[in-house]
């Protein structure tokens, strides 16, 4: 899992800046202050390991549209380089034989060159089965010069286990590198032995970027009715397209019950809405989805519901299609909602994490998923540690900073949150009662 990403001189970030990940983390602050930029950051790094081009960033692709690479240079610096580093602490690692054949060929190398052969030396030990998993902790990271190509810079990965090396990847060659990918073209024979070990550690931490999924501020409305078909495996798609074809498949498929049952019990708490059926027409071509509404008993097409139903829906189809670790990216879910119904947001992202592991980075102005997410804390259904809150402001200098806030056990936030991010009309509220 991300635990950490620091950014400096990219889009509106001038000086560093460091964003804490927990299970739960909520970017909060004013518009234009930088939390989107951190969700296309990650979006950017997502299709740039899909993609196929020799770029070692993709800034326009499928997930996210940059535009060039020297256009991302942060307008106030005089700095021309651009630098990162993730942090990310995972199980998910390498066999041991195959970390010790890496620490093999990568330090003291397993080749011997005579004059009509090569000799290889490779002794592994095998290791003992055991119970335990052990976490490593990796740091990815980098500086990219901004120029019309990506050539001058360098890129590391480093990794190790209660501090001691299990991994150490570096090059200053970016035209013959990606993002986490790192040039297999060598003549040198160990070297070959080496980038094959190096790439069972780089598959593992591509996972944490390839596997997240991202839902954009505005989702689609829900149709009346579907048209059968495959939608993208376990992807809703950025702006919910695909979440109610999703959603019919785990509902009539009766070894889904646990994620059917998920979804509608936030529906019901969040949206009003329950008693989801979905009933094939047409000779199974199309799908009629409807529900009941819990407020007045009609029972209507899931279309015809407000428009914040179209709008959470795909969140909680997309969250209970994530695996345990898999990342879950959503911008503004609180969209279309009624604030009652924004402390369930809260929730609901609370029992993502709880009972199916699934973490999420939540960028919202609602003060309510905040405060629900706060009153969980204090009732001890979820720990202060599983929750980060990262605040997003502008100084006098105009330069963007990130505050790293906890929610203590008691509920409160940790002092540095600004009495306006409560809402300009509870300040007015409280000079209206001084009058």
């Amino acid at each position: 899992m991300i635990t950490n990403i620091s950014l400096a001189n990219f889009r509106g970030f001038e000086e560093q800046v460091s964003v804490r990940i927990r299970p739960i983390t909520v970017l909060i602050g004013r518009n234009s202050a930088g939390k989107s930029t951190v969700i296309k950051f990650l979006q950017m790094l997502r299709q740039t390991l899909e993609s196929q081009r020799d770029e070692f960033f993709v800034t326009d692709g499928k997930y996210v549209q940059l535009g060039s690479w020297p256009s991302l240079k942060n307008t106030q610096s005089k700095k021309r380089k651009f630098q990162f580093s993730i942090d990310i602490e995972t199980s998910r690692l390498p066999v041991s034989e195959v970390q010790e054949m890496w620490k093999a060929v990568n330090k003291k190398g397993v080749v011997t060159e005579f004059s009509d052969r090569f000799h290889l030396a490779l002794d592994v030990t095998k290791s003992q089965v055991t119970r335990e998993t052990p976490v490593a902790k990796f740091s990815v990271g980098g500086q990219v010069w901004y120029a019309t190509k990506f050539k001058n810079g360098n890129h590391v990965v480093k990794g190790n286990i209660d501090g001691v090396e299990i991994f150490d990847k570096y090059t200053n060659n970016l035209a013959r590198a990606g993002f986490l990918r790192f040039s297999r073209s060598t003549d040198r024979l160990n070297d070959l032995i080496e980038s094959v070990a190096a790439e069972q550690f780089l598959d593992h931490l591509r996972y944490e970027f390839t596997t997240l999924k991202h839902l954009s501020p505005i989702r689609e409305e829900s149709l009346r009715a579907i048209e059968a078909g495959s939608p993208p495996p376990r992807d809703v798609g950025d702006r919910g397209e695909y979440a109610i074809p999703h959603l019919v498949q785990i509902f009539n498929d009766a070894s889904q019950k646990d994620k059917a049952d998920f979804i509608a019990k936030y529906a019901a708490l969040v949206a009003d809405v329950d008693d989801i059926s979905c009933k094939s027409q047409f000779a199974s071509i199309s799908t009629q989805v409807k529900a009941r509404n819990k407020k007045t008993n009609a029972v209507s097409y899931l279309a015809d519901f407000g428009f914040g139903v179209s709008q959470c829906l795909p969140i909680f189809v997309q969250g209970v299609m994530h695996d345990r670790g898999q990342l879950l990216l959503v911008e503004q879910p609180e969209a279309q909602l009624h604030p009652t119904a924004q402390l369930e947001l809260g929730s609901f992202f609370a029992a993502l994490w709880k009972e199916r592991k699934v973490p999420s980075i939540i960028e919202s102005h609602s003060a309510n998923v905040l405060l629900r997410l706060r009153k969980l804390v204090k009732m001890g259904e979820v720990m202060p540690e599983d929750i980060s809150v990262a605040f997003f402001t502008v100084d006098e200098q105009s330069k963007v900073v990130v505050k790293n806030l906890d929610i203590q056990p008691d509920g409160s936030l940790e002092k540095g949150l600004p009495m306006e991010f409560f809402g300009a009309d509870l300040i007015e509220a409280i000079e209206m009662g001084a009058m």
